[in-house]
């Protein structure tokens, strides 16, 4: 009998552990909402990369650079996949 009562206590305590970290490791992520723009320079064909409003750095890329970087921004989940060009 007392293995029996140690057997059943064992496992319901393996079953509770696995429930809680199989149900911490299944959230959700929910997409951003948050814009990529690449904004080309006034003069030269080069482009600096923006989330919404602001510059993810000070750096002027070639536009096929820049549109790597607002890809890998999206994958990231930092910006929707669809970027916008400005002038």
């Amino acid at each position: 009998m007392m293995t029996t009562t140690s057997t059943c206590k064992k496992l319901s305590l393996l079953a509770i552990v696995i429930m809680t970290l199989t149900s911490c490791g299944s959230a959700e992520i929910i997409p951003t909402k948050d814009v990529c723009h690449l904004i080309r320079h006034d003069e030269d064909d080069l482009y600096q990369v923006k989330i919404n409003d602001d510059l993810i750095n000070k750096r002027w890329y070639l536009k096929e650079d820049a549109i790597v970087i607002a890809e890998d921004l999206h994958k990231k989940n930092l910006c929707t996949s669809r970027y916008q060009i400005r002038k």
